[in-house]
């Protein structure tokens, strides 16, 4: 039995539905956070306060100042890890607090 032409994946539809509630980049910010410690490691993870992301920007918030240089070095890397874990481009840019 085939599917009839007006018939879509659901993942699809939900993405589609997200976009247009607004709710895309809420799903995603939780999404990283979830998959924080596995993207960036347990000692990165630990001292990392907040993730935020809002208009394709991850701002990440940190009180250790020799990491937060650390991940200024390595901000290209990070929007490849989390686009890459999330199978999507949401991720344009980071920004270090």
């Amino acid at each position: 039995m085939g599917r009839s032409q007006n018939e879509e994946p659901l993942g699809e539809v939900i993405n589609r539905l997200m976009k247009a509630y607004g709710l895309e980049e809420g799903y995603y910010e939780a999404a990283i956070t979830t998959y924080w410690e596995k993207m960036m490691g347990p000692s990165i993870s630990k001292r990392t306060r907040t993730l935020k992301l809002k208009d394709g920007v991850l701002t990440i918030t940190t009180d250790s100042a020799p990491l937060r240089q650390e991940l200024s070095f390595a901000k290209d890397k990070i929007v490849e890890k989390v686009n890459q874990e999330l199978e999507t481009n949401l991720v344009k840019s980071v920004l270090i607090k």
